[in-house]
């Protein structure tokens, strides 16, 4: 009996110890496990209204999700924003919807996503134009020759028969920063400009007048339900195929900091002066109203991009690199 005794006791203490042993190795190899790495992703945006449409995640930088890490950078100029995107130094960015047909035709390694803003650009004038048979024989001054604000325009104007060849002169000058001094001296009666210099051009020159919102021109000649597309997502198609749930979780959030932009202009002006967006407060809130932020997803605006690359394929096949992209272009959940 002694002997059983000792037996039972020599079992228990054998099961503790081994049982002891196995949590202690359960507990070193979970101290051991390594933890995931944390992936840096580079979203890059224009300054502009495009990175207003972004302000709110810039700004608060909210977790997209756990174990990445996101580094935002706003880019001074088209060219610097290009450069960032042919080198494919952006895994995500906001680009005009031209940039995209080219990286699109020239490295097939972007897709696009969505939309955050469709047309800003509007005909003013200082005179009386109360139709476009009043633009006879008047110089109009627009932006970036052969560009897409000069596409978007010709065309429309063709499409409302004006011959842009004999009915109107364009004119052009390389930069907006250029465009608005010369209507508030006087130099220029009639230009398109755009949001938000629109804005800043109406506070300093009390006499300019809207004449047409050219995106609600477009929208009617072309049966179209939001316009031409301005600013556009493109995805770095080698990032999205391992980071599909990232992509869709910044895409929800995007959409979100659109809808907040329109709805807080007071503190979305705060947020961009923060951030570093160039444009002035005042005109950040005055500009809300016709900047036509907007986020779509590329799901729903499919149409939109294919009617705009022919548009600008017809006048400038180089505005898109040469071609109309095909299908790929547009990202597939």
């Amino acid at each position: 009996m002694k002997k059983l005794s000792t037996l039972l006791l020599s079992i228990v203490l054998s099961t503790g110890v081994l049982a002891g042993c196995s949590n202690s190795d359960n507990n070193k190899s979970a101290k051991e496990q390594p933890k995931p790495e944390t992936k840096t992703v580079a979203i890059a945006s224009p300054d502009g209204l495009p990175t207003m449409s972004i302000a709110k995640l810039i700004k608060e930088k909210p977790e997209i999700k756990e174990n990445y890490k996101v580094d935002y950078s706003i880019k001074a100029t088209p060219d610097e924003l290009s450069t960032t995107v042919m080198k494919g130094e952006a895994d995500i960015a906001i680009v005009p919807s031209n940039m995209a047909a080219i990286a699109y035709n020239k490295t097939k390694d972007y897709s696009i996503a969505g939309t955050t803003g469709f047309g800003s650009l509007y005909l003013v004038s200082t005179e009386d134009i109360n139709g476009y048979d009043d633009l006879k024989g008047m110089t109009i001054l627009n932006i970036g020759k052969g560009m897409t604000p000069d596409i978007t325009t010709q065309t429309i104007l063709k499409d409302r028969n004006l011959d842009v060849k004999s009915d109107v002169t364009l004119d052009y000058v390389n930069a907006v920063s250029e465009l608005v001094p010369m209507v508030i001296s006087g130099k220029a009666n009639i230009a398109v400009v755009p949001e938000p210099a629109l804005s800043a051009l109406m506070t300093k020159k009390e006499d300019v007048k809207i004449f047409k919102n050219l995106n609600d021109e477009y929208k009617e000649l072309n049966d179209s339900k939001y316009g031409f597309p301005q600013a556009t997502v493109i995805v770095k198609t080698s990032f999205l195929k391992d980071n599909k749930e990232f992509v869709e979780s910044f895409l929800t959030q995007v959409n979100d900091s659109v809808e907040w932009a329109n709805s807080n202009k007071s503190e979305l002006a705060s947020y961009c002066a923060e951030i570093g967006v160039s444009t002035e407060k005042p005109m950040i809130e005055k500009s809300i109203e016709r900047a036509n932020l907007k986020y779509v997803p590329i799901s729903d605006t499919k149409k939109e991009y294919t009617t705009y690359y022919n548009y600008l394929f017809e006048s400038n096949p180089k505005s898109l690199g040469g071609s109309v992209p095909d299908e790929g272009i547009f990202m597939e959940k």
